[in-house]
């Protein structure tokens, strides 16, 4: 008959054992939502908007914080609409001739809130920041470029569209700056897609296969990321 102490010791041996995996794993899960998750520095970010555009746009800055705050414990499908939702109640449309004098300027976070206003670009990319910063993942999001009928017409111009995509392969959610629903690609009739790109590929037309390194193709997308870096968003 084994001693009882030797018994206790192996039972504490095997609990050790067994809470030590499970603490592993958690440990491990854990560290892959928050690789999943943009952390955005708001100290940094609110400290910047005060010295550029002043204090009536720090408290955009802090509602910003508060929404992503609120919709941080809602479901993904739910988060879309909140951020949607929050950018066409705070931003203006203004074109980027009018507000930075250059034919295509694609503005970071911090200078669409700092100015309130932005055009398809600048909405699309802070759409796409705050969804990244409420941990859904890059798999799941990709700032497409689209060609857009203009309306009773057969023209098109350039347009910059958010997709959310519950599969790799799924027909995206379309967020965009001309209407405020959140519509499936198929009911945008009035959309053809030429690119899309998000932080880690760029995909032609409908592509399954990213072609190419989207801060190598695309310079002014390589100027977003280096620039809200300095503005607080740790990539």
């Amino acid at each position: 008959m084994l001693n009882k102490g030797i018994v206790s010791a192996c039972r504490f041996a095997w609990r050790y054992r067994f809470f030590s995996i499970l603490f592993f794993l958690v440990l491990c899960l854990t560290s892959v939502a928050l690789a999943e998750r943009l952390v955005i520095e708001f100290s940094t970010f609110i400290q910047q908007m005060q010295q550029r555009y002043g204090a009536n746009r720090v408290t955009v800055a802090r509602q910003w914080q508060g929404m992503l705050q609120h919709a941080a414990g809602l479901p993904e499908q739910q988060q879309i609409l909140v951020v949607n939702d929050f950018f066409a109640r705070t931003l203006r449309y203004q074109t980027d001739i009018e507000l930075w004098k250059q034919n295509d300027y694609w503005a970071t976070p911090l200078e669409t809130m700092g100015k309130g206003l932005g055009d398809c670009e600048d909405y699309a990319i802070a759409k796409y920041v705050s969804l990244r910063a409420l941990g859904i993942s890059d798999d799941k999001l990709r700032l497409i470029y689209v060609k857009a009928q203009l309306p009773g017409t057969r023209q098109t111009q350039a347009h910059m569209v958010l997709g959310y995509f519950t599969q790799p392969n799924a027909q995206p959610l379309i967020l965009d700056s001309l209407i405020v629903k959140v519509l499936p690609a198929a009911k945008r009739t009035d959309l053809s897609p030429v690119f899309s790109f998000n932080s880690k590929g760029l995909w032609a037309n409908n592509s399954t296969q990213s072609v190419a390194d989207p801060t190598a193709r695309l310079s002014r997308w390589r100027h977003i990321l280096e620039q809200t870096r300095k503005e607080g968003v740790k990539w």
